[in-house]
């Protein structure tokens, strides 16, 4: 099987005149895959012959929704580093489940009984309150924005046609749950792109940043929980928010070559056999 086009490896098979466009091309050393040229040279990237090309419809549709998420996905993965901010701004109103928290740990060491949670005692101001849900919201339907993201991402290698080797709706149930999520993302997303593609490893990192962010999420409650330095609880909020928004820096670049790459395969040429 070769693909139409396909050329024997010669000297003059080693480049391809400038105005080619970038995309997915028969192999130039003659062997039946696909070798991807990126507009100046031939990559490492490749993949075997499959089905023709989708219809330039089917992939500009999948290709519209994920531009249309697009601006939006940077600022919904940084959301939780906004939620960190505002736990180690109300530092303060932590301090009764601070003393309850610490009371508990002794206790629970000495065989003691337990104190019970405290009271809420007091009001909460109105400006507080209200930033607290509209935090909380943000949080929440930012997250539910990237993982729609996520996924309009892979739609448009699957509606290139691309090999898949995961199950879609598992894989966007799994993406919502701590930890197994961000890895989950990161073999069904890697996977979204050919053996060889430079966008393989910004993934790995963007997904190892998601990783790492929701740990120090973590972090920064307990902290504020268990400590009584505010200096601590700053800094590891700091922390926990500058994971997020690397996160948001990088994630998207690895997701984007998902998009523009599989977007560049309706300019590959047909297989046939020979």
């Amino acid at each position: 099987m070769v693909g139409i086009g396909a050329v024997t490896t010669t000297d003059a098979d080693d480049a391809r005149p400038p105005s080619t466009p970038v995309g997915w091309y028969p192999d130039p050393g003659g062997t039946p895959q696909w070798r991807r040229w990126d507009g100046t040279t031939w990559g490492d990237a490749t993949m075997p012959f499959g089905p023709p090309p989708p219809d330039s419809w089917t992939l500009a549709r999948a290709r519209a929704a994920w531009l249309y998420l697009r601006p939006l996905a940077p600022w919904a993965l940084a959301a939780p580093a906004l939620g960190a901010i505002t736990v180690a701004a109300q530092y303060a109103s932590f301090a009764p489940l601070r003393v309850w928290f610490h009371a508990y740990l002794q206790a629970a060491l000495h065989h003691r009984p337990t104190p019970a949670l405290p009271a809420v005692s007091g009001s909460t101001p109105l400006v507080i309150t209200v930033t607290n849900y509209a935090v909380f919201f943000a949080t929440i339907f930012g997250l539910f924005g990237w993982l729609r993201f996520s996924v309009s991402s892979m739609r448009v290698a699957a509606s290139a046609r691309y090999p898949k080797r995961h199950n879609p709706t598992a894989t966007s149930i799994a993406m919502v749950v701590p930890f197994l999520g961000p890895v989950m993302a990161w073999l069904a997303s890697r996977d979204c792109l050919p053996t060889g593609h430079e966008a393989r490893r910004t993934l790995g990192l963007g997904w190892a940043l998601v990783g790492v962010g929701e740990l120090g999420t973590i972090a920064t409650y307990l902290t504020v929980v268990s400590t009584s330095s505010a200096l601590a609880a700053w800094a590891v909020a700091a922390v926990c928010g500058a994971l997020w928004v690397a996160a948001a820096i990088e994630l998207p670049i690895g997701l984007e070559a998902i998009a523009d790459d599989h977007a560049s395969l309706g300019v590959r040429p047909m297989a046939a056999p020979s």
